[in-house]
Parts: structure tokens; C-alpha cells; sequence
């Protein structure tokens, strides 16, 4: 990360005041090329001596020296807000924080669609083309996105199972159909309840599809398509977060094109009969 901007960041060792100066420069640097020290200290409720002493503090001969490096090292900043820098330690202000997660989950959505292939969705799109059962296979958190992708897929015309249960999953693999498609979601690949059931399933004939962020996993490689999800590995406790929201991304997409195969004026009856009917 810049040095500059880590400093205004983390804002270690400094006053009150001085940490009102650099949130206010780190929330309004586009106002400051036109802006003097006094105008500057009037924002921050401080004094044009003390935005000299706090430029200063910081290297700088002055407030305008200040100023040009502090413009170019934040246009450089917002390109790459984490840098080489991930994690967020006890010294972030909330408002790096906020930039961090924001930074890392955009660069994470951004690399997933670079990770993504439009023959990879054409292939899902043939098989679920011939089943109108989706049999969802996951754990803990990952249990938010198949619940989510479930309710897509009744609008799409598919008849989806997901169950909390891991005896139930065991159960379902166990006893189902061949034409029932498997849908797993394992940010590692490696769970091995979910390993046992996808074996059981590959035996068994049916299709198999997965969506994780290891797509060179035990589970991926038993899967006739495989929905690669970009995830934060240097932040173990954001990393799952991170997933969950490119698993959400991948599924809007599968869903997305899912609905272009489907008659629009059902799924527009279907849905004035819900909203009829149903009230949340």
C-alpha cells in the first residue's frame, strides 16, 4: 500500500485533530486541488497553522508539497486500493477498513469474471436443459447460496432440494434419479461428506456441477461443469464472505441465462400468482 495514504489511514499517533484531518482529506481529496490551507481548516474545524504542523508531522516542507504528493499517491490509491496489503489489522481507522473490503470484494468479483467461460454456462445450460430437478449438495454458509439459487431456479421451471441436514444430502444422493442434476457449492473442494457424496453420485450417472473456489479440487474434478469463484486466501476470516458473494454473481448469471430459455409470460403469471397469494 502507498505509504502516505497508509499513514492517513491508520493514523497512528495522532491527535484529535489531526484525525480530522485526514478523514476529512481521505473522504474529499477531489476538493482539494483548489482548495487553501484556510478553507481547508475551516472543513476541518482546525487552524492554517495547524495544517502546516500536520503536513509537516508528515514529511513535507509544507501544505502544497503536502497536497501534489497526497493528489498523486490517492490516484494511485484508488487503482488499486489494497495493494499488496490485505490484511486489516487493530491499526485501521474504519475508514480504511471500508475501502479494504470494498477494494478486495470488487477485485475479487472482477477476477472471477475473468475466471468465467461462456462455454461453461452453454454446458450447464444443455444439462439443465433435460432435468427439471436441481439437487443442491452444501454446508454452513454455502447453505445462504443454494437456498438463494432455489428460489431462481423455480422461476426458471426447475424443481430444486436443498436440504441443512447432511443425513438428508447423504439420503437425497443416495435415492436419486439419474436425471436429478447435482449442484454443489464447496469453496475448498476438499469437504469430505461432500467429497463422499459426489462419489456416490458419479457412480450413480448423474451430471454433476460445482461451484467453488478450487477448481482443481477433489470435488471439481469429478464434475462435468465446474464455476470457478475468485476468493481471498491472505484473510481467512473475509475470505469466506468474499466467496459467498461470487457465488451469488455466478448464480444471478446461471439464472440469467436459465430465464432466457424460459416462456416470459409464464414466469410473469407465475409471479403475479405469488404476489397475489403470498405476502412477506
Amino acid at each position: 500500500m502507498n505509504g502516505l495514504i497508509s499513514l492517513l489511514q491508520e493514523q497512528e499517533g495522532f491527535s484529535e485533530s489531526e484525525r480530522m484531518i485526514a478523514d476529512y482529506l481521505l473522504a474529499n481529496f477531489r476538493m482539494l486541488p483548489g482548495m487553501s490551507t484556510r478553507q481547508l481548516a475551516k472543513e476541518t474545524f482546525t487552524s492554517s497553522a495547524a495544517i502546516v504542523r500536520f503536513s509537516q508531522k508528515l514529511g513535507f516542507g509544507g501544505y502544497t508539497e503536502f497536497r501534489v504528493k497526497f493528489l498523486a499517491d490517492m490516484m494511485r490509491y484508488r487503482e488499486n486500493p489494497h495493494g499488496e496489503e490485505l490484511a486489516v489489522t487493530d491499526r485501521d481507522s474504519v475508514h480504511s477498513i471500508l475501502d479494504k473490503v470494498t477494494g478486495i470484494s470488487i477485485d475479487a468479483l472482477k477476477e472471477t469474471r475473468n475466471m468465467l467461460e461462456p462455454g461453461d454456462f452453454m454446458r450447464a445450460l444443455a444439462i439443465l436443459n433435460k432435468t427439471a430437478h436441481v439437487d443442491f449438495y452444501a454446508t454452513d454458509n454455502n447453505l445462504d447460496i443454494a437456498n438463494m439459487a432455489a428460489t431462481s431456479f423455480i422461476m426458471a421451471n426447475k424443481c430444486p432440494t436443498v436440504h441443512t441436514s447432511m443425513t438428508m444430502q447423504y439420503l437425497q444422493a443416495t435415492g436419486a434419479p439419474k436425471e436429478h442434476v447435482a449442484f454443489f457449492i464447496s469453496r475448498t473442494g476438499e469437504n469430505r461428506m461432500l467429497l463422499d457424496i459426489a462419489h456416490l453420485l458419479k457412480q450413480g450417472g448423474n451430471p454433476i456441477m460445482v461451484l467453488t473456489a478450487s477448481p482443481k479440487s477433489s470435488i471439481a474434478a469429478l464434475a462435468d461443469v465446474v464455476f470457478p469463484v475468485a476468493t481471498v486466501k491472505s484473510m481467512e476470516e473475509l475470505g469466506p464472505r468474499v466467496f459467498l458473494s461470487g457465488a451469488k454473481y455466478v448464480m444471478d448469471i446461471l439464472f440469467a441465462v436459465l430465464m432466457t430459455r424460459v416462456d416470459y409470460r409464464s414466469a410473469r403469471q407465475k409471479e403475479a400468482w405469488l404476489g397475489k397469494h403470498f405476502y412477506y
